[in-house]
C-alpha cells in the first residue's frame, strides 16, 4: 500500500515555517506498513493543488493531505477537492454547531465566515477535531488508475494527533490488517566518519541474500552516523542473523539502537530529582543538545564557563554532570545521581586540529551516554 502527503500553505513553501507534519504522519504511516512514495508541498494556489493532486493520485492508494481548512479567504482546500473529485459539497449542520460552542466557550465572535468549514464532499466521513474548529475527512474517489482514500486534515500538529488518535488509527490498523508491515533496525554511531561506518556495515553484509528486499542507509547527524536495515515482517527470521552480523560489526562504536536517544535516555532517569549541569568543555553545544528536553525536568541548573572557577565545587553536589577541561584531545566526565558517583576520562579520536568543533560535540555526547547508563 502506497502513499503521498501534499501540505498546502504559502507559508510553508515560503519558508515562514517547515512541514514538520510530513514526516511525522510518515512516521506513523510506516508503522503500519505504508509506503510512503512522495511528500509535496504547494502554495495557496488552486491550480497548483489540482496540479498536484493529479501528479500524486497515479502513486497513491492513499492520500494525506493537510493545511488550507480554515475560515479565510485562502482556505480553499475542501473547495478544490470537490472540484478534483467532482463531487458536490454538502453542509453539516453538527460541524456548524461545534463550532459555534467551542468559539463561544472560549469568549470569541462567531463569525458567518467560519460556515465554510462546515462543508464536506458528499459521502465523506467526518473525523471530529477535539483540538480545533476544523474537523477532518475521509472520502474515497475512482480515478483511472483505481479507487484512493483521501484524508484531509487540518494543518496544526496538534489537530493532527488528535484526529490520528481518534479516527486514522483504529481506520488504518483495519485497512493494513494484511498489510506485511515494515521492520527497522538501526545503530547510531559516533568517532568514525560515514565511510568507514558503511565500509564496516557491508562488509557484515556482503554475503546477504540478493533475492530479499533490504533498504540500507546512511545519515549523518553530527557528531553522529546513523546505519539503518529496513526489511519486511515476513522476512524478519532470514534477517536475524545479519541484524547479529551488523551489530556485532559496530559494536564498538555503537552508542544507541533503534532510534533510541541518549538526551531522552538521561533525561527519563533524572526526571524526579534536582540536576546541574556543569560544562566547561563543549562551549554550549550540551545546552543546545539538551535544550529540546530540559522542560521535561522539575529542577535543573546549567552552569558554563571556558574554565572551572573551583576545583572542589563537585564535592557538595548530589546530582550533577560535568565536563571538565583535561587535554585537547581528551576531557574528563564526573557524575552523580541516585547515590552513584563516578568519573571518566574521554579521549576523542578526532586528532586532526581542523576537527576540534567534532571533538567538542563528542565530549558531550559522551558524557551524555556514561549518565544514562548509571
Amino acid at each position: 500500500m502506497k502513499a503521498s502527503i501534499l501540505a498546502i500553505g504559502t507559508e510553508l513553501t515560503t519558508g515562514q515555517i517547515i512541514n514538520k507534519n510530513a514526516s511525522t504522519l510518515s512516521e506513523k504511516l510506516k508503522h503500519f506498513g505504508v509506503v510512503v512514495n512522495t511528500h509535496l508541498t504547494v502554495p495557496d494556489d488552486k491550480n497548483l493543488v489540482l496540479k498536484a493532486l493529479d501528479f500524486l493520485e497515479p502513486q497513491s492508494d492513499l492520500l494525506f493531505i493537510t493545511g488550507g481548512l480554515g475560515p479565510t479567504s485562502d482556505d480553499f482546500t475542501r473547495d478544490v477537492l470537490a472540484e478534483w473529485a467532482s463531487v458536490k459539497m454538502i453542509f453539516d449542520e453538527a460541524s456548524w454547531k461545534h463550532i459555534q460552542e467551542r468559539l463561544s466557550s472560549r469568549g470569541l465572535t462567531v463569525r458567518d465566515m467560519q460556515r465554510q468549514q462546515c462543508f464536506y464532499p458528499e459521502n465523506a466521513d467526518i473525523l471530529f477535531n477535539s483540538e480545533g474548529t476544523a474537523h477532518g475527512f475521509k472520502f474515497k474517489v475512482t480515478k483511472a488508475s483505481g479507487l484512493k482514500t483521501i484524508y484531509v486534515l487540518p494543518g496544526p500538529p496538534r489537530e493532527i494527533e488528535a484526529i490520528w488518535k481518534a479516527h486514522i488509527e483504529k481506520d488504518l490498523t483495519s485497512l493494513t490488517i494484511d498489510l506485511d508491515k515494515i521492520i527497522t533496525k538501526a545503530w547510531d554511531t559516533i568517532g568514525v566518519g560515514e565511510s568507514d561506518v558503511a565500509f564496516k556495515t557491508e562488509e557484515a553484509l556482503k554475503d546477504r541474500p540478493r533475492s530479499l528486499d533490504l533498504q540500507l542507509g546512511y545519515r549523518v547527524h553530527l557528531p553522529y552516523v546513523e546505519v539503518k536495515m529496513i526489511y519486511k515482517q515476513k522476512d524478519a527470521t532470514i534477517w536475524e542473523t545479519w541484524v547479529k552480523k551488523v551489530d556485532h560489526a559496530l559494536n564498538d562504536i555503537c552508542i544507541t539502537r533503534d532510534l533510541a536517544d541518549v538526551a531522552t535516555l538521561l533525561t527519563q532517569k533524572i526526571s524526579t530529582t534536582d540536576f546541574t549541569f556543569y560544562d566547561f568543555v563543549s562551549e554550549g553545544y550540551l545546552h543546545t543538545r539538551l535544550s529540546p528536553y530540559l522542560k521535561n525536568l522539575k529542577n535543573w541548573s546549567f552552569k558554563q564557563s571556558a574554565t572551572p572557577a573551583d576545583a572542589d565545587w563537585f564535592e557538595h553536589e548530589d546530582d550533577f554532570v560535568a565536563l571538565l577541561p583535561f587535554e585537547d584531545l581528551k576531557c574528563i566526565v564526573i557524575y552523580s545521581l541516585n547515590g552513584k558517583r563516578n568519573q571518566k576520562l574521554i579521549e576523542a579520536p578526532m586528532k586532526s586540529p581542523l576537527m576540534s568543533e567534532r571533538r567538542k560535540q563528542y565530549f558531550a555526547e559522551m558524557a551524555l551516554v556514561e549518565v544514562s547508563q548509571i
